[in-house]
């Protein structure tokens, strides 16, 4: 099956942006002949601007990925992801009082057939991919403009993965949406990581999972990779493997912005720990960059490829053709990293003819 189909509807037009343009022109000649014939010329020039800021949300969706397609549109407006094989919720998971954070919806997808519940007795349970957005960003992003929701239904269908339990949480603050999932020392300040990990133990409460670091995944996108990254290394006791698409070797300015100290700066970037880590499992992690994309990530994730062969942890660096740091990428980079992860797992539903590597890049899986 060609994975790249995956992320194919209508991403990366123009032409809603270029009808939406020609339709806002359209109102402005309008508006103009009425003020030439002595009739009030308002209405047409208030739709005219109307359109014009839909336009140009059109466009940067286009440039961006962000909302590429007519049904990433529809999940927008109405918070429900339409024609999938599984089913989509939104849950609010309890905030520690003093989080510095704001109630928002966590969005899972549970696979077809699923009906158990947390407290069931003898029912399938279910490994866990817990997905971290970008910045700016929200936990509707992957449901939304990633469309991960029809790639886990393809690749379930395909046998390609196994039927699993997708977990979008809201990673923003108040203040800032960068906060690179950490919790914030400075006096007040959002504890993210904290309600991650809360987030976590919500699902396994809640949910049919399989609650233990063999059975979930911690996959992002560009911020997110970081957080998948920067969380799958430092809590091997909850996640088993790592996804990061377009990732990043430290937390940037949002790390500083969170942080009152160096020290605490290089604790939370794999570029400065991950030589001194000890690992407690052979953590698979899977890295994938846009041929296009963040120079910026290019070169921290190459880093990570150094570091991560020092330690002997089987990996795999992927470079997607033609792409660039948006959804699009993303959309495609998640369902190449979903097949590879679950494989190194043993997770797969049909084992890869292609022998497990260790501490070496290797060809993508396709």
């Amino acid at each position: 099956m060609d994975l790249q189909a995956l992320a194919v509807d209508l991403r990366d037009s123009w032409w809603p942006a270029v009808l939406l343009g020609v339709l806002a022109v359209g109102l402005l000649a309008l508006g103009a002949r009425r003020r030439r014939r002595g009739r009030r010329p308002a209405l047409p020039f208030a739709a005219a601007a109307v359109v014009l800021v839909v336009a140009g949300a059109t466009a940067a969706g286009a440039w961006t990925g962000s909302v590429p397609s007519a049904r990433a549109a529809k999940t927008v407006a109405s918070d429900e992801v339409p024609g999938t094989d599984g089913a989509v919720t939104q849950v609010q998971v309890p905030l520690r009082p003093g989080s510095g954070l704001e109630p928002s919806d966590t969005w899972i997808y549970t696979p077809p057939g699923y009906a158990g519940s947390a407290g069931g007795q003898g029912g399938p349970r279910y490994p866990v991919v817990y997905l971290f957005h970008g910045e700016p960003g929200s936990s509707a992003d992957w449901f939304t403009a990633g469309d991960v929701a029809r790639t886990a239904d393809e690749l379930i269908r395909e046998r390609l993965i196994p039927p699993v339990i997708l977990v979008a949480p809201d990673l923003t603050a108040p203040d800032t949406d960068d906060t690179e999932c950490l919790d914030s020392t400075r006096p007040g300040g959002p504890q993210v990581e904290t309600h991650i990990l809360d987030v976590v133990s919500y699902v396994d409460a809640h949910y049919a999972t399989q609650a233990d670091p063999e059975h979930r995944i911690a996959a992002g996108m560009s911020m997110g990779a970081f957080c998948a990254v920067d969380q799958g290394l430092r809590h091997q006791d909850v996640y088993g493997a790592i996804i990061g698409l377009e990732a990043y070797a430290g937390p940037g300015q949002g790390g500083r912005d969170a942080l009152t100290s160096e020290a605490q700066f290089r604790a939370v970037s794999p570029r400065f720990y991950l030589p001194q880590l000890e690992m407690t499992r052979r953590t698979p992690v899977y890295l994938d960059t846009a041929e296009d994309g963040d120079p910026i990530s290019a070169r921290a994730t190459q880093t990570l490829v150094t570091e991560l062969r020092a330690k002997g942890l089987p990996f795999q660096h992927h470079i997607e053709a033609d792409q660039e740091h948006d959804w699009d990428f993303a959309g495609i980079g998640i369902a190449h990293g979903l097949v590879w992860t679950f494989d190194q797992l043993g997770l797969a539903p049909v084992p890869s003819a292609q022998p497990p590597q260790d501490g070496s890049s290797v060809p993508a899986t396709s």
